[in-house]
Protein backbone atom coordinates (compact mmCIF):
# COMPACT_ATOMS: atom_id res chain seq x y z
CA UNK A 1 0.00 0.00 0.00
CA UNK A 2 2.81 2.18 1.07
CA UNK A 3 4.60 1.96 -2.80
CA UNK A 4 1.00 2.31 -4.28
CA UNK A 5 0.51 5.58 -2.44
CA UNK A 6 4.40 6.86 -3.11
CA UNK A 7 3.40 5.82 -6.75
CA UNK A 8 -0.14 7.85 -7.29
CA UNK A 9 2.04 11.01 -5.21
CA UNK A 10 4.40 10.63 -7.95
CA UNK A 11 2.04 10.40 -10.74
CA UNK A 12 -0.01 13.57 -9.12
CA UNK A 13 3.76 15.49 -8.95
CA UNK A 14 4.29 14.77 -12.26
CA UNK A 15 0.73 16.27 -13.79
CA UNK A 16 2.22 19.43 -11.90
CA UNK A 17 5.41 19.53 -13.32
CA UNK A 18 4.03 18.87 -16.75
CA UNK A 19 1.22 21.49 -16.46
CA UNK A 20 3.66 23.91 -15.61
CA UNK A 21 5.95 22.89 -18.95
CA UNK A 22 2.44 22.92 -21.35
CA UNK A 23 1.71 26.34 -20.21
CA UNK A 24 4.47 27.68 -20.90
CA UNK A 25 4.33 27.03 -24.06
CA UNK A 26 1.92 29.39 -24.96
CA UNK A 27 -0.07 28.15 -27.63
CA UNK A 28 -4.09 27.72 -26.51
CA UNK A 29 -4.20 23.87 -27.37
CA UNK A 30 -1.30 23.73 -24.29
CA UNK A 31 -3.36 25.82 -22.35
CA UNK A 32 -6.15 23.55 -22.33
CA UNK A 33 -4.10 20.27 -21.87
CA UNK A 34 -1.67 22.41 -18.90
CA UNK A 35 -5.21 22.83 -17.57
CA UNK A 36 -6.41 19.34 -17.99
CA UNK A 37 -3.00 18.39 -16.30
CA UNK A 38 -3.93 20.76 -13.25
CA UNK A 39 -7.30 19.03 -12.70
CA UNK A 40 -6.05 15.39 -12.84
CA UNK A 41 -4.20 15.06 -9.55
CA UNK A 42 -7.30 16.55 -7.92
CA UNK A 43 -9.47 13.71 -9.04
CA UNK A 44 -6.43 11.23 -8.62
CA UNK A 45 -6.22 12.54 -4.60
CA UNK A 46 -10.35 12.33 -4.61
CA UNK A 47 -10.27 8.91 -5.50
CA UNK A 48 -7.59 8.40 -2.66
CA UNK A 49 -9.70 10.15 -0.15
CA UNK A 50 -13.12 8.67 -1.13
CA UNK A 51 -11.43 5.16 -1.25
CA UNK A 52 -11.99 4.32 2.70
CA UNK A 53 -16.26 4.27 1.48
CA UNK A 54 -15.87 2.43 -1.28
CA UNK A 55 -13.49 0.21 -3.80
CA UNK A 56 -14.59 1.92 -7.03
CA UNK A 57 -13.67 5.37 -5.60
CA UNK A 58 -10.30 4.34 -5.78
CA UNK A 59 -10.86 2.76 -8.66
CA UNK A 60 -12.15 5.84 -10.89
CA UNK A 61 -9.55 7.95 -9.18
CA UNK A 62 -7.00 5.86 -10.42
CA UNK A 63 -7.82 5.29 -13.86
CA UNK A 64 -8.57 8.83 -14.28
CA UNK A 65 -4.47 9.40 -13.57
CA UNK A 66 -3.46 6.43 -15.89
CA UNK A 67 -6.13 7.98 -18.48
CA UNK A 68 -4.95 11.54 -18.15
CA UNK A 69 -1.39 10.60 -18.29
CA UNK A 70 -2.15 8.25 -21.45
CA UNK A 71 -3.80 11.41 -23.18
CA UNK A 72 -1.44 13.67 -22.55
CA UNK A 73 1.31 11.51 -24.03
CA UNK A 74 -0.29 10.89 -26.87
CA UNK A 75 -1.27 13.91 -27.39
CA UNK A 76 2.51 15.22 -27.39
CA UNK A 77 3.60 12.26 -29.55
CA UNK A 78 1.81 13.43 -32.11
CA UNK A 79 2.31 17.20 -32.05
CA UNK A 80 4.62 18.29 -34.34
CA UNK A 81 6.96 21.11 -32.92
CA UNK A 82 7.04 24.69 -34.65
CA UNK A 83 10.11 25.75 -36.10
CA UNK A 84 11.67 28.81 -33.85
CA UNK A 85 12.71 31.59 -35.67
Amino acid sequence: MLGGMVGYLALCAAFLVLARSLGSLGSLGHRGWALASRLAPVGVLAGFAGSSVSVLAFTVGAGLGLAGLTAVTARLATTVPQPTH
